[in-house]
């Protein structure tokens, strides 16, 4: 890794990595046969970033441009069927970014921008990489405040997430989905806080994942449904 910090508040960066992940138990269970037949299940990873930094009083901002691989990856449809070996590859841009006013309002903006494929595999080369969606971002809106002597704080998250595929062999597809979250922290001391989150204010629906070992399945995991939350915490 390199760094240049060009101006106080400035700077650039590159790093590169190359690594290997070792197979553990559910791997040498699940590919038990392509194990025997001389795959050895050992992953190996390769990774590059190029950023930029930059941060102010009132203003951040953090840009990095990735490039990642990943060779010997196996998927399984199910125990004791053929492993599937893919090579997958995937490149794009992450931005985070923060403003702070006076008047206590800030806003924080993280996005992620890709593209991938499966540059080898017996069957699905050329494919999109599962539940890898071309884009996701998210907005987070937050306001600090006195109510008399109380300190308090008011936000809200805006997360929305681009259409995915739920299997390699990119046949079905998972509708992407926008979340509202609200929240409001109140702080009657420095050791006693008071928060109120609801989640999914819109009571929107959508799936994180499909089910991989049969894309024709109406199975999924889905996002929850709105609900809401109030904690009480005390710092000794």
């Amino acid at each position: 890794g390199a760094n240049w910090q060009f101006e106080k508040n400035k700077g650039v960066f590159f790093r590169a990595s190359e690594g290997f992940k070792m197979p553990y138990f559910d791997d040498f269970r699940d590919n038990y046969g392509a194990y025997t037949s001389g795959e050895d299940l050992i992953q190996q990873v390769t990774q590059y970033e190029l950023g930029y930094k930059m941060a102010s009083q009132s203003f951040s901002l953090y840009a990095t441009g990735f490039f990642n691989e990943v060779e010997g990856d196996t998927f399984v449809a199910r125990p004791g069927a053929p492993a599937e070996v893919l090579t997958n590859e995937a490149y794009g841009v992450e931005l985070d970014v923060a403003y702070y006013a006076d008047n206590g309002f800030s806003v924080t903006v993280n996005a992620t921008v890709q593209e991938t494929e499966i540059t080898a595999s017996p069957t699905n080369q050329g494919n999109e990489a599962q539940r890898q969606p071309g884009w996701q971002v998210r907005l987070t809106p937050s306001y600090d405040f006195m109510l008399g002597d109380v300190e308090s704080t008011v936000y809200a998250t805006i997360f929305a997430v681009d259409d995915r595929f739920g299997d390699n062999g990119n046949t079905v597809v998972l509708e992407g989905y926008e979340q509202i979250d609200l929240g409001w922290n109140v702080f009657l001391s420095e050791d006693l806080e008071l928060q109120l989150n609801v989640q999914n204010l819109t009571d929107e629906e959508g799936l994180t994942e499909g089910d991989p070992r049969n894309p024709s399945s109406p199975n999924g995991r889905y996002i929850l449904p709105r609900n809401a939350t109030f904690s009480v915490s005390y710092r000794f």
